[in-house]
Order: C-alpha cells, then structure tokens, then sequence
C-alpha cells in the first residue's frame, strides 16, 4: 500500500510538474523565436518577392543575400511577413543565397530553416562595361546571357524622355554617338522583358558617373575630444575606389583605401591640440577628371580622452538580484551612473559597489577626471532573465604558415591554436554551451556566414600573434570599435588572461584594440558579436613557451570568462 502510495505520488508530481511547464512554454511561446520557413521567392528580372512565415517574438527581419564566396552582397530589414527588394547587383549566371533572419527585442536571432539558393538566368549588362561615353564614338554595350529566349528589348531615356526602343538581336548593342555627341548628356538604359525591366545602367558623356561627396560627420571646425574619430560620408555612387586622406597641414599622414561609408580612425593617428583636414576622394576608373572629393577640417583637444567603463555580465540575461559590477580600466577616473536614462555627466551618481538587479533597468555610465575628457556614455539595457541555451563559434586560426618558436615546441599558428581551441570546446561543452567550429581549410567569409546563420551568442576567433622584427611580446584581444557591444566582454577576456601571463611587465598588456572594420572576424556589420584573442607572440621565445606549457590553462581561463558572462559558472 506505501509503495502504491508513494507511485501514485510520483505520478502526479510528474504530471503537475509536466503541465506547469507546458503552461510556461504556452505562456512565454510569443516571447521565444520559433523555426520558420520561407514560404515563396518570386521574382522579374532583379525585383524579388519573399514571403515567409510569421516569427510571433520578432521585432524585425533581416534578408540577406550572398555570393559562391560567401560575401554578403545585399541586406534590408523588413518589418513584415512579405517584402519586395531589388538586388540590382546580380550577375548572369552567378548562383546566390537567400537568408531571412528573425531579431527579437534583446537582439537575438534565427535564421530560417530553408534558406532559398538560386540561380540568375535573366541577361544582364557586362559588369565589364564602362560608364563613360566618348564624343564621336560609338559605343558597343556588352550584354551577358541568353538572349534568344524571349523578344528583350532596350530601351534608351534622356530623363524620362524615351529616345529609342528595340528588339536586342546580340549580346553586343551598338549606340550611335548621335545621342549624346558634344553634350553633356546622361543616357538611362534599360532591359526589357516584355513590361518589366530586368535591368538598367546610367552611361556619361562629358559628365561624371560619380555623385557628389558630403561628409557627414566630423562637423567642419569642430573641436573633438582625443578620441576615435568616426567618419561618415553620403554619395561618390558608382566610384570605382574610395579613399580616405588625412592631411596635417599640407602633409598628407595617411590615405587608405576604404568598402564603406563608416569609417573609425584610430586616436593614435593623431597629435592633442593639432588641426587636421580630413578628404573623401571618390574615383571612376583612369578618369582623373572625374573624380568627386569633399573635405573638412578639425582640431584634436588637448586632454587625453578616458576609455568607459564596462560590466562583467551579459546584459541581455541577467539572473534576480544578480550584481552588476562597474570596472573602469582607465588608471585614474571616477565611474558615475543613472539608472533612470538620464545623462551620468550631469545627473550621474559615483558608483562606490555593485548594483543590485531585480528588474530591467538601464544603466548609463561615463567615467571622468578633471584633467581629462570624459569617456563616452555607454548605455547597458539590463533585462532580467535565464537563457538555458548558449551557443559558441569557436575560430581558430587557419594561418599555418606562421612559423613559432621551434626550440620550445612550437609548430605554427594553426595547429597550436587549434590545439589550444580543444580545451576550450571540452569546457563549455561540459558546462552545456553548444560549439560550432570553424574548419581550418575554410575562409572568413565562410566563417562569418555561418556563424551568423546558427544564430550564436559568441563568435570568437583564436590566434597567435607575430611581430616584424620578432621583437614584440604580450597579449592583446580584438573588437571592431570602442562603442561595440563586445566591449565588455572583451575586456574581460584581457583581464583574466593577463592574470595568468608569466609577467607582470605592462608591455605585455597590449590591452583591447579597435579594428576599425579592418577584421572580418570582429566586424560589427558581418557578426553581431565577434571577438578575436591573439594569445601572446608565437615568435618571441617566453611567449612561445607560455603557450606550448599551459594550452590547458589558458584554454579553461577562456571558457570560463565566457561562462562566468553568460552567468553559467
């Protein structure tokens, strides 16, 4: 009778325990990202249709189109189940992917289950073809695909005025210079199927291809505090190269190249207290004439700028009554905070201990000194809550032509930092953190578009540094810029490693450094939160040797400031 008793007690703690959390699932089910698929993708010529289903816990989606290589070549947000977007850089017979990710409130995000690979079949203009007509020539329009499908037509305009009209019979089209001879002449051409146009290209007579510049930010004649520079630009479409030119006076410092219309100079560039004009240069091919540039000038404060303070937890799952610790990593300075939104420069309290959580909140923090410019204001949306499902991307490095110090055992970069990455995978397996890994034989590209398709909490990539003059030691971690969400977590990882580094000397502290979008692998715009670590220099011998004896230190050292962040340890 006890036995039966204490079976039928069994049962049905199982079962109420079942049905709560049921309940929980059912109740929090519009809070959670659920799989989805792609429902149809129709398109005419470069206009796509997508529908797919409903995520209830998305704020937003992402989609998101990529090449063979896995470069990402086009991107819109979408705010409904069904959207029309226009990918007007596709190439006949190119075979591209299309991926629809789900973003909820906290940031996290799903990609859908069926992501739709095809294959662009409509004739396309010649990427090879130039923009730049010439006086007196004609000009043969080179058009790539299978014409003798279907009756294409071009259409040729002069502002919304159409000019001509035809069947195209050839993958080569003749243009009569008598359309733009001796004028300064903008012809809009178009391919036709039927109503529909599958493509288009804007071609120039006596006229630049490339829109004007403006700069954006910095603002002219401002004075700036020593920090980053953030530069932004609109315009300079069609330029075939961009570059970035900073000049003190009349001497040009540095000029770079530059893919995006953001850009982050780094603080050592410049000098406190001098001014500096800073160009965009927006260039078409060998046509000098062409180009289009914009400038402004700006002047570097005086004071040192403070680096602000970050905390030791993920902000986006923080257990009740939890402690949030504010840690200023700057040798002098006060750390102040509100917990209201409001401004911490001028409403801020000095923060003396841990903050104590138990509901969302958001903490503004700044960090100041009299002597020096304040630090940026960093903002951390605190939401209460448990996450049971952590995931990881670990990236080792693939660079085995790296050669280490080999009297102390080490090979190269490659196998010793995949070796190392092996103690980390065991730990956060262990502890339930789920780990993907990169292949060795793979690219970044390939990296980054994985990483982002599992929908990770942490892409970290693991390497090994190396100097030029085989001089330089200490460790040094990686993020895209100092406003970065990884910021954090970053500083973090270079503490607790440089607890565990055989000196104390401050030249080994090479600390938290800004890419600048320089690094695939913690670029902000390809990974919503990538890290890269270089663990000491391979080619400095007590480096070297640190590693090659304590690979399992530091790899546990490493998985457990991932554990202790995202509060599993």
């Amino acid at each position: 009778m006890k036995r039966l008793i204490i079976t039928i007690g069994i049962v049905l703690f199982t079962f109420l325990a079942t049905t709560f959390a049921v309940v929980a699932i059912i109740l929090n089910s519009d809070k959670i990202l659920n799989s989805f698929s792609i429902i149809s993708v129709d398109n005419v010529g470069y206009t796509y249709v997508v529908k797919f289903e409903k995520v209830k816990a998305a704020e937003y989606y992402d989609i998101v189109v990529y090449n063979t290589r896995n470069v990402q070549i086009f991107s819109q947000s979408a705010y409904k189940t069904t959207a029309t977007i226009n990918v007007d850089n596709l190439e006949y017979n190119g075979e591209y992917k299309l991926i629809v990710y789900a973003y909820d409130g906290l940031g996290e995000s799903l990609a859908v289950n069926n992501p739709y690979k095809f294959k662009y079949n409509e004739p396309t203009f010649s990427a090879t073809n130039s923009l730049i007509l010439h006086d007196d020539e004609e000009y043969f329009l080179i058009i790539d695909g299978d014409l003798s499908k279907k009756d294409y037509k071009i259409r040729l305009s002069d502002n919304g005025f159409k000019l001509k009209e035809e069947v195209v019979k050839g993958n080569e089209y003749l243009i009569a210079f008598e359309y733009y001879s001796r004028m300064k002449q903008k012809l809009d051409i178009e391919l036709l199927d039927g109503g529909s146009v599958i493509d288009k290209i804007t071609l120039y007579n006596q006229m630049s291809p490339v829109s004007d510049l403006k700069i954006t930010s910095p603002q002219n004649g401002k004075l700036l505090n020593y920090n980053d520079v953030v530069f932004t630009f609109t315009g300079g479409d069609n330029a075939t190269e961009y570059l970035v030119q900073i000049y003190n006076g009349k001497k040009l410092i540095r000029e770079k190249e530059v893919r995006s219309n953001r850009v982050v100079i780094a603080s050592e560039i410049f000098t406190k207290a001098e001014t500096y004009r800073l160009r965009v240069v927006a260039k078409y091919e060998d046509y000098p004439e062409y180009t289009k540039m914009a400038e402004i000038t700006f002047t570097m404060n005086e004071k040192d700028t403070l680096r602000p303070a970050y905390i030791n937890v993920n902000p986006k799952y923080v257990k009740p009554n939890s402690q949030i610790i504010l840690t200023n990593p700057n040798p002098d300075g006060l750390v102040y905070f509100t917990l209201d939104g409001s401004d911490p420069t001028t409403n801020g309290i000095r923060y003396e201990g841990p903050i104590i959580v138990t509901n969302k909140l958001t903490i503004k923090t700044v960090v100041m000194e009299p002597k020096k410019n304040n630090s940026v204001v960093s903002t951390f949306d605190i939401n209460v809550g448990e996450k049971k499902n952590y995931s990881v991307y670990l990236s080792p490095s693939n660079q085995a032509g790296n050669i280490g110090v080999g009297k102390v055992g080490y090979t190269n970069e490659m196998k010793e930092m995949n070796h190392l990455t092996n103690f980390i995978e065991k730990r956060l397996k262990d502890h339930g953190v789920k780990v993907y890994r990169n292949s060795p034989y793979g690219n970044i590209n390939l990296w980054t578009a994985d990483s982002k398709y599992y929908g990770v909490d942490l892409h970290l990539a693991i390497h090994s540094n190396g100097s030029s003059n085989h001089k330089s030691y200490g460790i040094e971690t990686w993020i895209n810029e100092e406003t970065s969400k990884t910021y954090s977590l970053a500083n973090l990882f270079q503490t607790d490693l440089m607890k565990i580094y055989y000196t104390t000397d401050p030249k080994g502290n090479r600390g938290v450094k800004y890419a600048n979008g320089a690094l695939g692998e913690c670029n902000d715009l390809y990974l919503p939160f990538g890290i890269l670590l270089e663990i000491g220099h391979h080619d400095w011998e007590l480096d070297a040797a640190w590693i090659m004896e304590n690979k399992e230190l530091i790899g546990n050292t490493v998985a457990n400031t991932i554990l202790k962040y995202f509060g599993l340890l």
